[in-house]
Parts: structure tokens; sequence; C-alpha cells
């Protein structure tokens, strides 16, 4: 997923050679195969807390890291309109930006006519806006990533790791071998607790040891029932994205307890209601569109609690490293914190504030 294929490119780039081991692709079922389109927008907070300052840094990383890859991989910077709830929301927002002082090239207040202006879309209600809002194809990303020299891709469920001399093992359900290497990083989402269990070390980690899967699915809807779709990433509660393949992507939904991530008519219902409160106008032809009968995507975000992840080395386990609970923010973090490890392992400063570095450590 995203949080492997950016460890894979941190580590290619300084001469690492690295094998992934995909669960995914052993069923068939490579990660974010199907979905089309997600945003990367940074979260600003009037404390400007953790959670803020990560999604800055990694937005950031990852304009750096992914700007020159091939067309369809790349970010398109198309700017995100972050709408807010009520004019109340409205003016505590400006105290924020007042406070914090951003660059307005960066993020910016806006009206409701400016950023219906910025849309090309009649919008429900002003916001701000982030100059440096990105579009990305997860999808290409991923594939494009791990298509880097130096990678490997070996098809496989890993259920337990042992130690091996100075290094780790690396087996399936059935105790077969799959891989063996000094450094051994897991970064398979709400998977990792199950692998830590078997291991013996999730008593270790007791933050990980409350990490919980939350299902999730987007809808695709026809560009032209929007008229063509908004020019830019318009957010709020839920969000509409710019057209891709003659389709915009809505989103999202977030299911407790779920034993399944799945598309159907009770979710659709949901992203296509999300999406017609961001709207300010009326689009007959979206209005009129059957939940249930739309094209999407589904899967599943691995969350912590207090919705930051867990990076960094495992305690008392030398050369197991974790990097999950990206939570929604997946394409937020997953060139930062490919960065962080990488940059841990070649002796490096690393690329974070060490007190960011110790909210996130594995615990």
């Amino acid at each position: 997923g995203l949080a492997g294929a950016g460890i894979a490119q941190a580590l290619v780039a300084r001469g690492w050679r690295v094998t992934v081991i995909d669960a995914g692709r052993a069923q068939d079922a490579p990660a974010h195969a199907g979905h089309a389109a997600a945003a990367l927008t940074p979260v600003v907070a009037r404390d400007d807390n953790a959670r803020a300052r990560l999604s800055r840094a990694g937005s950031q990383r990852a304009l750096a890291r992914w700007q020159g890859l091939p067309a369809g991989a790349a970010p398109r910077v198309c700017g995100t309109v972050q709408l807010e709830r009520d004019e109340g929301r409205a003016a505590a927002l400006a105290g924020t930006l007042e406070t914090l002082a951003f660059p307005e090239y960066w993020v910016r207040q806006v009206d409701r006519d400016e950023a219906s202006a910025l849309a090309g879309l009649p919008l429900a209600r002003g916001g701000v806006y982030f100059g440096q809002g990105m579009l990305l194809r997860p999808n290409l990303l991923i594939e494009t990533l791990l298509a880097a020299d130096g990678v490997t891709i070996l098809p496989g469920k890993v259920a337990k790791v042992d130690r091996a001399g100075p290094g780790w093992r690396v087996c399936d359900q059935a105790g077969v071998e799959l891989a063996r290497a000094d450094t051994v990083i897991l970064a398979n989402a709400f998977g990792a607790r199950a692998v830590l269990a078997e291991s013996g070390l999730l008593d270790l980690l007791p933050r990980v040891a409350q990490m919980h899967a939350l299902a999730g699915e987007v809808t695709l809807v026809p560009a032209q029932a929007l008229g063509g779709g908004p020019r830019c990433i318009v957010g709020g509660e839920g969000y509409l994205l710019p057209e891709v393949a003659a389709a915009c992507v809505v989103g999202s939904t977030y299911v407790h307890g779920a034993e399944q991530a799945r598309i159907g008519a009770e979710g659709q219902r949901v992203t296509l209601d999300k999406a017609a409160g961001l709207l300010g106008g009326s689009f007959p032809d979206f209005d009129s569109l059957e939940p249930g009968s739309l094209p999407g995507w589904a899967g599943w975000r691995a969350v912590l609690p207090g919705r930051l992840p867990a990076v960094g080395e495992v305690p008392q386990a030398p050369g197991l490293w974790l990097a999950v609970g990206y939570a929604s923010r997946g394409l937020s973090w997953s060139a930062l914190m490919g960065d962080l490890i990488a940059a841990r392992l070649n002796g490096e400063p690393q690329p974070l504030e060490t007190d960011l570095a110790q909210l996130i450590a594995p615990r």
C-alpha cells in the first residue's frame, strides 16, 4: 500500500535493495486497485498541533518526492477549497490563520464567491484555499514507486516474524519462510497487529494493540453530471474531486465494525449526500443518480488512538520497524515516513522535529 511504497522509494533512493512482501498481490488484489483518485490536503489547527504539523510536513515531502514521477503517478497540483460548516467556524478560522501567519500562497481564507470561482462550480459556503492541494491516483502512484530499480515484489502474506541471528525470518501462516533480512519493516496497516501478536511482540506496544480497522468507500460520478466537475478539490463534510477518466470521485464513508469493505447502495447514498452538501446549486443529472448503480472503490483505514501513526523501531526488537496507523492520511504521510525510516537507517539527520518523532514512535 501507500506506507510500504513510500518506504521502498526512500530506501532504494539511498541504494538499498528492498523486498516487498505483498499480501494483496498474493490474492490478485493489489492495494488501491480501482481507487481512481484521492486528495492530499494539509490540515490547519489553531494550536498547530502534532497532526497539523505532520500533515504540513507530509504534503511538502510528498510534492518533493513525487512531482518528478511519470504522468498519471505524479501529483496534480490543483488546489483545495476546504469549506467551513458555518459562519461561526469561519470566524474562528480567520483568527487561526491570522495567528499562524502562513503565507497566503499556501493557505488563505475565501468567501463563498471566491470558493465557487476557484472550483468553477457553485459551492455552498466559503472556507480556506490550499494552493498546493494535490490530486493523486493511488493505484498508479503505488505501481510506479514499486517499479523502481532495487525493489523486488514477492506475493505472500506474512503471519509471523522470528529472530534469526542478527536479523529476522519472515514466515507465512504455515511457518514457511518467505524472506530473511537484518531489517524488516511492517507496513501492513491493521495486519501488523496480528503479526506482532503471533510473534509475541504486541505486549510491548499497548498503543498499537488498540489499533482498529475502519472501512470506507468512495463513489465514481460521471463528470458530465456535474458540468465536467470541479477545477480543484472541494472538501468539507465529505469531498468532491476533479475529473479523472471522465469521472469524479466523491467520498467517503466511515464504517465501524464492518466485516468487509465493500461498495453498495447505503454507502453511495452517504457519499452522494455529502457531495450534494458541498454544492451551492442544482445539478439535475447529479440529483437523479441512483445509489447502488455507480462504480466505486472500498478499502480499510488502520486507526490508532489520537489518529497519529506509529512509525519507528520496535522497542526491544532491534531491526524490526513499524509504519502503521496512517488512518485517512496515507498520501500525506507516505513519503515523509518513508524518508524518516530511511534517514534513521542511513544515519542521516531525521526530516522531522524530535518532539513529533517521539509522538509517533511505536509504543
